[in-house]
């Protein structure tokens, strides 16, 4: 028993020496930070890039702006173009229905037109027919007097 409490002691005296070794050793990168060069460099390009990254991204930003107000002014203009086009075309709807009306009441008027047209041929033949018989009457009556 009394080997092992040799062999323990032993055991703890090791790792309380070797917590002072690192203790020391973290004081002291504490107070002397040393920087790795590779590392360094890397983040250096690393910050570098996104510096390049973050001014296109602000380039990108501006030409979307502009192409966004370009496209608003012209979203604008093409309203404004439909609103007078919508205005033309209900003027010319009203318009067409006035003419629609206009005419429906001309052919109303071409229809009686045309049927006292046919009426008065209608008389007219019959007047025609009448007058081939009075003449052939009178013919006859000429024909018997003389």
């Amino acid at each position: 028993m009394y080997d092992q409490l040799k062999t323990l002691e032993k055991t703890v005296l090791d790792i309380k020496k070797q917590y002072q070794t690192v203790s020391h050793e973290l004081t002291r990168l504490k107070q002397q930070p040393t920087a790795d060069p590779k590392e360094l460099s890397a983040l250096k390009i690393k910050l570098d890039n996104s510096d390049k990254e973050r001014d296109n991204a602000k380039k990108q930003v501006v030409d979307f702006d502009k192409r966004y107000q370009s496209l608003a002014e012209a979203h604008h203009m093409i309203g404004e173009e439909q609103d007078k086009l919508q205005t033309q075309i209900s003027t010319v709807e009203q318009q067409n229905n006035a003419l629609k009306q206009s005419n429906d009441e001309l052919q109303q008027q071409n229809d009686k037109l045309q049927k006292q047209n046919s009426d008065l041929q209608e008389k007219n033949q019959l007047a025609a027919e009448r007058t081939q018989v009075v003449l052939k009457r009178l013919t006859r009556i000429d024909q018997t007097d003389s």
